[in-house]
């Protein structure tokens, strides 16, 4: 029987998530703390950083699941606890594209306002005159929110007599001899002085922001960046110096960079190099970097960038005493005591093995449990946390791995019986038998659920000496269903030929793959094979792989013969009167918006953009259209396209457009919508609505890797009055004007709009 802490709690809600996925807000996480090692290491880390304002950047790694964005919220929330001021201590969730994306989000992240108030004091000599338990924000004095045990940690200031402002020019002037240790562009100072006023302030912030400098910067001095993912990471580095020449201290949390560093399709030399200017600066300038990502990100660095990573927190499991913590403090939090109940100390430390200690499956079961508790009203019982296992882990069934082991060992090539009968009448039958021809010999593959008992573990462990009683030159490959503790692992690996291998749809096909392998070579070793009989079973499973990837060539073609032959007769001439009402299609459009006419344009140029950039459409137009009078034999001409879509590179570049136009469209439709509802006399609610809008158009375009649409160079239009072989730095250009057109869109329609 389970210990039973008390009656379970009576409140229907639950106060465990059902998802388990770390939510940000401006006080950190709104899930309950488990003081870790690796919370109490990082931690450790960053009171130091805070007291001696040494930069320098510390790495926190681990798997999915193992609390990694929780932590790196932990350190966020503590930094703006120490120092006061919510805008020294950034997090940002690194989006899957470039540098350029980063930093734009990280200046959404401080806002133009928080930017042109630490450049307006840095100018005006004010930055250290801040009087102490005051944080400044405009000119409103606000309470120190640090309680006074922190207040230990904050920075020593150095008062400085307040100054007046000074002119532009030599605002300009001083940053640009400042900010000489982490930038030798000029343009940085020329901007951030030029923010300050009003009438430059806007094109500004476009210009930080990563677009093209319009005229009024032009005229300064200001000239387009030859590579704007350098002039990106320069810039996080030239705010991170401003904070530091204040003499505050700056903290910026980088979640799940490994997005950016494995991104697809980007040189890896490029993206290293960037990162470790990255580092370079942020310690240069005094600033405390956090990055965190899965263990891999730190191999896809080189040597140079790792030595610049300095400390590496890696997350370690929960113990059961961390489970029972962390229990009575979601309770605490959720209805004002501290209980355990309806868990006990025993299916704790139960939930916490079955769980291997990982954060985000001890949390989903905890929900899972308490629901369950509270409809059967008792307490949480051994069997019950078996059941919940078994529902949420054991995702992929028994038939639908069963199927996967035949794929992969028809694939191969392998001779094999399914349900094979090793040993006598009573033994149940192996799921797979690999027979080593010849010879009494192979090797068999068990399925099994998920494994959550010791008994189940010698269950297993009787089978297979069973086995291999029967056959003894035989080896035992198990395959789990669903999930198995790492202490159990350990112990089947001791008795299996290799260790158990736990069903993962990513990688299955190659573990099976492999371990077949590695386990027939092993027996053809210890039963001393004749090598001609060797070589000929070798060469018939060669054989046999090679009929049946003949087998599936052949059956692809059929059904593409097909496919081409329904397509060409229902689609051809539909495809071409779309392509001829295209134009008076999209005029039509244009002209009967009910947006302003500046905006419904900008709208038609995003897309003819697209079109201009990609070229996709007008190639799948072109892929349907009829063929012209007296051209000859009729044309293949799918064929352009065909081979072009071979390349998975353009398969995702054109799954990027795809969705890129859909979310212009999406876009419009939105703004049609709010235009119709408040054209007449918007409140500040209604703008409100309105910038969420565009904030919504920017937040998911930033997602999305835009720089693949660099891959569909074959498949963009000519440039206007010239061939498909014109002048690369023309066409490059081109391009670049295109792509400016829609990346921020969602600020240029909302000036638009409140512009009228």
């Amino acid at each position: 029987m389970d210990a039973v802490e008390g009656p379970p709690a009576a409140s229907p809600v639950n106060p465990f998530s059902p998802t388990a996925v770390a939510r940000v807000t401006e006080h950190g996480t709104d899930a309950a703390t488990v003081v870790t090692v690796a919370i109490r290491e990082a931690t450790g880390h960053l009171d130091n950083y805070l007291r001696t304002g040494g930069g320098g950047t510390v790495a926190v790694v681990g798997d999915y699941g193992t609390g990694k964005t929780h932590l790196a919220v932990e350190l966020l929330a503590h930094a703006r606890q120490v120092t006061g001021e919510a805008g020294q201590a950034i997090y940002v969730d690194a989006p899957a594209d470039t540098f350029l994306s980063l930093h734009r989000r990280f200046l959404g992240r401080l806002s133009r306002d928080a930017v042109r108030d630490l450049v307006l004091r840095y100018g005006s000599g004010t930055g250290a005159a801040m009087p102490p338990g005051t944080t400044a924000v405009g000119d409103r004095p606000e309470v120190d929110p640090a309680p006074p045990e922190a207040r230990d940690l904050r920075p020593e200031v150095d008062p400085a007599p307040p100054a007046g402002p000074e002119s532009t020019g030599a605002l300009a002037r001083r940053l640009r001899e400042d900010l000489a240790e982490v930038t030798t562009d000029p343009a940085f100072g020329t901007a951030l002085a030029m923010l300050l006023d009003p009438a430059t302030e806007a094109v500004a912030w476009d210009w930080l922001m990563g677009y093209p400098p319009a005229p009024a910067l032009v005229a300064a001095g200001v000239t387009a960046s030859e590579d704007v993912e350098a002039t990106a990471v320069e810039a996080m580095g030239v705010l991170a110096l401003l904070h530091g020449r204040r003499h505050e201290r700056f903290v910026l949390v980088l979640d799940e960079l490994d997005k950016i560093l494995s991104a697809s399709g980007r040189p890896g030399h490029e993206t290293t190099a960037r990162f470790e200017r990255m580092l370079g600066l942020f310690a240069t300038a005094g600033a405390f970097l956090v990055i965190a990502g899965l263990p891999d990100m730190l191999h896809l660095l080189g040597p140079d960038a790792r030595q610049r990573i300095g400390p590496i927190v890696r997350m370690s499991a929960l113990t059961g005493e961390d489970v029972r913590g962390f229990v009575r403090q979601t309770q605490l939090r959720a209805f004002g005591e501290a209980r355990l109940a309806p868990f006990t100390m025993e299916t704790t430390e139960y939930l916490t093995n079955l769980a291997d200690g990982v954060p985000r499956r001890v949390i989903r079961l905890c929900y899972h449990l308490y629901q369950r508790a509270m409809q059967a009203g008792t307490a949480v019982t051994h069997v019950m946390v078996r059941e919940v296992v078994r529902v949420q882990f054991d995702l992929a069934s028994r038939q639908d791995v069963g199927a996967e082991v035949r794929r992969v060992l028809t694939q191969d090539g392998w001779s094999y019986q399914r349900d094979h009968l090793v040993g006598s009448l009573r033994d149940l039958p192996v799921d797979f038998w690999i027979p080593l021809e010849e010879q009494n010999a192979g090797c068999c593959v068990l399925l099994t659920e998920s494994v959550l008992k010791s008994e189940e573990v010698d269950a297993l462990n009787r089978r297979v000496v069973s086995i291999r009683a029967a056959v003894p030159d035989s080896e035992v490959i198990l395959v789990v269903v669903g999930h198995l503790p790492a202490d159990f692992a350990a112990e089947l690996a001791g008795t299996f030929s290799i260790e158990p291998i736990v069903y993962e749809p990513q990688s299955f096909a190659e573990d099976l793959s492999g371990s077949v392998k590695a386990l027939m070579r092993r027996l053809e070793q210890v039963i001393g094979a004749d090598a001609l009989t060797s070589v000929r079973q070798r060469v018939e499973r060669i054989h046999r792989q090679q009929t049946n990837t003949q087998r599936s060539i052949e059956q692809l073609s059929y059904q593409l013969d097909e496919i081409r032959g329904e397509l060409r007769h229902d689609l051809a001439g539909a495809a071409a009167r779309l392509d001829a009402a295209a134009p008076a299609r999209r005029a039509a459009t244009a002209a009967g918006s009910p947006l302003p006419g500046r905006v419904a344009r900008v709208f038609v140029e995003a897309i003819q953009a697209l079109d201009q950039l990609t070229g996709f459409e007008r190639r799948l137009a072109d892929a349907f259209a009829p063929p012209r009078a007296g051209a000859g034999p009729l044309p293949d001409n799918g064929t352009p396209l065909r081979s072009l879509l071979r390349s998975r590179d353009v398969q995702r570049a054109v799954g990027t457009s795809v969705v890129l136009r859909r979310l212009i469209e999406a876009f419009r439709d939105g703004i049609e919508q709010w235009y119709d509802d408040h054209r007449a006399d918007p409140r500040p609610s209604d703008l409100d609505r309105l910038d969420r809008l565009c904030e919504t158009y920017d937040g998911i375009a930033e997602y999305l890797p835009l720089f693949q649409l660099d891959t569909l160079a074959g498949l963009a239009a000519p440039v206007a009055g010239g061939d498909d072989g014109g002048e690369p730095a023309e066409r490059s250009r081109t391009w670049s004007e295109a792509r400016s057109v829609f990346d921020g869109l969602g600020a240029r329609v909302r000036q638009l709009m409140v512009a009228g």
